[in-house]
């Protein structure tokens, strides 16, 4: 029997997914303001380290000056870039249309329903509003990972959760961050819950051959590396 399509909750429960939707924009704001805080600290620390390293070279003067302002700008502006990519990648599951209402709302906003779901501790209760969404709406990627997530934090079904995960990264809606997200949760669960660690090759495989001359592939085929020499290890013991 197909499962119903979800069904927006009632208005006192819309009220209360706005105000969780809006407590997470000042959590936002105030990430923001720590992040910001962080840089400047980091700022301050590689600040004398450039002033050691012109010293090193002989660098002195103005040209040593703006040797080690350049040097400490570089590396705080590469550190924030990095945690903003870090942040994008653990909010990848942050857009979406989820009802089938005909009106575009924000992602965080309709999912904060499942949330507060998960908070009261019906996590049974979110995860079938997610069936429901993936039944109805089949080709949207982020009500899959949201499920997935849910199944593999909570261990409550490992095996569910991988096959949500390698839905999303074959989906063709799904974007190139969302499919490799996908690739490496999958990774997790081979190396964890699952114990598979030959489809863990195949997944390390898949996104060296899928992703050529990326970082994704540089960290794949190092992890790779690492887990044949494990296995071989094992082989031999």
């Amino acid at each position: 029997m197909r499962t119903p399509p979800p069904v927006l909750p009632a208005p006192e429960q819309r009220e209360e997914s706005r105000e969780s939707w809006l407590q997470s924009q000042r959590a936002d704001a105030g990430n923001t303001l720590r992040l910001g805080g962080s840089l400047v600290l980091i700022f301050a620390a590689m600040l004398p380290v450039g002033f050691l390293l012109a010293k090193l070279r002989d660098i002195g003067g103005v040209m040593g000056i703006a040797f080690a302002w350049t040097f400490a700008s570089v590396l705080t502006a590469a550190t924030g870039i990095f945690i903003l990519k870090v942040m994008g990648a653990a909010g990848a599951t942050a857009r979406a249309i989820t009802f089938p209402t005909g009106a575009s709302v924000p992602y965080e906003e309709q999912f904060s329903y499942q949330d507060s779901l998960v908070a009261r501790g019906d996590v049974d209760g979110a995860l079938a509003s997610y069936e429901a969404i993936i039944t109805d709406q089949p080709s949207l990627p982020l009500p899959r990972l949201r499920a997935a997530e849910l199944h593999a934090r909570l261990g409550r079904d490992p095996e569910r959760a991988a096959e949500l995960f390698r839905s999303v990264r074959d989906m063709p809606a799904a974007t190139p961050r969302d499919s490799l997200y996908a690739s490496n949760r999958l990774i997790d669960l081979y190396e964890g819950p699952l114990d598979d660690p030959g489809r863990s090759l195949v997944e390390l495989r898949r996104i060296i051959e899928k992703y050529p001359n990326t970082q994704a592939a540089v960290a794949a085929r190092d992890a790779l590396a690492r887990l044949k020499a494990r296995l071989a290890e094992g082989d031999t013991a």
